[in-house]
């Protein structure tokens, strides 16, 4: 009880706090993060020569499709081409080269920054990543597999990131004002989307510097100057951070260190039996896993599908790809201040609270990814409202859902869940590409086919957090677990769910 009340009666100011700076900070390290992750989805749509593509398929008697019939693109626009005669199974390829890497290292990278500290594995992830960014365009000069190695080198060090906010927020983010801190940093990614996809199609349609190395060139700068800042002002604990007042810092540790773990460096052990038959752990790799389906579908394939299907030029598609992210970003604020003050509140539980929000980022998704199957070039328009209302909702996953269910189930290990939970949850980032390009290769409204396996898989990870999901810290990750955990109280405790 002695935590709770620590918390209640909030003895230092929330805005004017270090903890907001380092969630500040993190936010921008988002945003140089999710910049470098989707530079190629967008600089494909100029690398690519699609005449010479076009000249290609016409050779062995493609057929014309009914987009090309309804909506032919416009003799006033010109279709930007680039230098790369890259087929669409090529290009799925390149986009999921990143995958690969990014798979490898979210194990390691949770279990380093739970045994070390973010400070130095995210640091130096983002100067790693913003170094081969900078030579991406070089690399695709000299072979598409060059590029595909770059992008796999920056998914290893992108890998690190994502368990190492999990572990800065454990250590950073008092319980109850954890949503609106976590939902902020990840708002980032949220951020870097919405910058590159609209001024990506800027740099595309500009003559400077080529046009589309100039999305490498600046995310790459981006990433190796935050990553040398980041090394200099964050410190792993409140216990060593300069500027930090002793209020701020007693509140800080008298409201974390309850959670986390005791041990030192050298005598840190990880669960690992207990973590991977906790049915609690499994809802969160099974709900990620569908959630990022979704996600990754639309991250790497939005410009392809405006321009393929909606027959947006490059300036618009990339201002009307980044329209979705705009809200999504808003609505991770929203949700997790909220999700807060419906626990501060106890309103619901915090078992109740994460799956409540987890269907608002699952069904609503998934319905409006049914109606966008349904879509044509003739209703571009309404396609595009629906994919923003659609993607919108995920952010009450990622305010107030599974993005926080690490930190809620096992505070000592939580880089570590989160790093197993984000493995599983890269394999769509790898299949994904490949199945929107085999798909849509000889006829774009395949797409429909695409939208209707998301809606399913969305429903799935609903389904499956909704029934073994849970908030509440594991027996094997409390700190002294011979002490039994007193359950909440709310209106409605009663309840099953």
């Amino acid at each position: 009880m002695k935590q709770i009340d620590n918390e209640q009666s909030r003895p230092v100011s929330f805005w004017c706090s270090i903890r907001v700076a380092v969630a500040f900070v993190g936010f921008l390290g988002m945003v140089a993060h999710y910049s470098q992750k989707i530079s190629v989805g967008i600089a494909l749509v100029c690398m690519v020569n699609h005449t010479a593509i076009d000249h290609h398929k016409s050779s062995i008697d493609t057929p014309l499709t009914q987009i090309d019939i309804d909506c032919p693109y416009p003799d006033n626009i010109a279709k930007i081409e680039g230098p790369y005669p890259w087929t669409k199974n090529i290009q799925g390829i390149v986009l999921g080269g990143y995958f690969w890497g990014y798979l490898i290292t979210e194990i390691p990278g949770g279990y380093l920054a739970v045994r070390y500290g973010a400070r130095f594995i995210f640091g130096i992830g983002m100067i790693i990543s913003g170094i081969f960014t900078l030579i991406m365009p070089w690399g695709a000069s000299l072979h598409y597999i060059v590029l595909w190695i770059f992008r796999l080198i920056v998914g290893l060090a992108h890998g690190v990131i994502w368990p190492s906010m999990t572990v800065i927020m454990a250590h950073w983010a008092p319980p109850n004002e954890r949503g609106k801190l976590v939902g902020f940093m990840n708002a980032g990614a949220q951020i870097g989307n919405v910058l590159t996809l609209s001024l990506g199609g800027l740099m595309c349609s500009s003559n400077f510097l080529g046009g589309w190395p100039l999305i490498f060139y600046s995310t790459g700068i981006i990433g190796l100057i935050w990553g040398i800042f980041w090394l200099i002002f964050y410190a792993d604990s409140p216990r060593d951070q300069r500027c930090i007042s002793n209020e701020e810092k007693e509140y800080i540790l008298n409201s974390t260190q309850e959670q986390l773990s005791s041990h030192s460096k050298n005598e840190f052990e990880a669960p690992w039996k207990s973590i991977l038959t906790s049915p609690a752990c499994w809802a969160l790799f099974i709900i990620h896993t569908c959630n990022n389906w979704g996600t990754y579908t639309f991250l790497t394939s939005i410009p392809k599908y405006m321009a393929e299907v909606l027959r947006f030029d490059i300036k618009s598609n990339g201002l009307l790809s980044s329209l979705p992210y705009i809200m999504f970003w808003i609505n991770i604020n929203l949700s997790g201040a909220i999700a807060d003050m419906i626990i501060r509140k106890k309103i619901l539980t915090r078992t109740q609270t994460r799956k409540v929000f987890n269907v608002l980022g699952n069904l609503f998704p998934a319905i409006f990814v049914i109606g966008l199957a349904f879509m044509t070039c003739k209703l571009k328009y309404i396609a595009v409202v629906l994919l923003t209302i659609g993607v919108t909702f995920t952010g009450c996953c990622y305010g107030g859902g599974f993005m926080l269910t690490a930190n809620d189930i096992a505070p000592p290990y939580t880089g570590i869940v989160f790093g197993i939970s984000n493995t599983f949850a890269t394999i769509p980032g790898i299949i994904s590409p490949y199945i929107v390009g085999a798909l849509t290769e000889k006829d774009p409204n395949n797409w429909r086919i695409v939208f209707f396996i998301c809606a399913v898989i969305y429903i799935i990870g609903m389904i499956a957090f909704l029934f073994i999901g849970s908030g509440d810290v594991q027996p094997w990750a409390m700190k002294h677990p011979t002490e039994p955990m007193a359950p909440e109280q709310t209106p409605f405790s009663g309840n099953k769910f």
